[in-house]
């Protein structure tokens, strides 16, 4: 399957899912901001990020509509294959897209890998979650995972956002880690 009809297919499940404003294919979203001599911020519109100017594009990007603004929760990437220099690259562009936006949840999705390679583990550092899809490239095989992963996603980014620009407060904080397969799953990569 062509990297471009498994992102389509994904975003119909994740329409379905959240609804045709929270889906954005070829979402842009910056990477730095930064001020000009004047020590105004150099990007005329932070509303509405361009590729090429001080953004990238994702594959998909998951965003609530906060007061009509379209604010990015989840992003992520689809390859068919993974590559060590694809773990290196997309886990740095995460690292430069969560510092302009903390709350950002990001992940990779793998067409046509069945299996987690272990240089992933060894390279990444930004990434959130990883899914090796080969086995769930339809609709209905995407969305018995899709579905829990994007509620858990969103509910961390929201998390997040209350620690970051609100009042939250905690006194644990403890990172899981989730090894499983989708297929027994119905799942903790999701989250219930």
């Amino acid at each position: 399957m062509k990297e471009s009809s498994f992102v389509g297919v994904f975003e119909a499940v994740a329409r379905e899912i959240l609804g045709d404003k929270a889906v954005h294919r070829k979402g842009n979203l910056f990477y730095e901001l930064f001020l000009d001599r004047k020590l105004e911020l150099a990007v005329p519109c932070t509303r509405h990020p361009k590729r090429g100017s001080s953004a990238f594009q994702t594959d998909i990007c998951i965003v609530e509509m906060i007061d009509g603004i379209p604010f990015p929760r989840v992003a992520i990437e689809f390859k068919k294959n993974i590559t060590t220099h694809d773990i290196l690259t997309y886990s740095a562009k995460a690292g430069m897209h969560k510092r302009i936006y903390p709350c950002l949840r990001y992940g990779l999705l793998s067409s046509e890998m069945n299996s987690i390679p272990s240089r992933f583990f060894t390279h990444n550092e930004h990434l959130d979650f990883f899914i090796a899809a080969k086995n769930y490239k339809s609709q209905k095989a995407l969305r018995p995972f899709a579905e829990p992963l994007l509620k858990k996603e969103l509910k961390i980014s929201r998390t997040l956002e209350a620690i970051h620009f609100g009042d939250k407060k905690f006194d644990c904080y403890r990172r899981d880690i989730i090894f499983e397969n989708l297929s027994s799953a119905r799942t903790n990569c999701g989250g219930t």
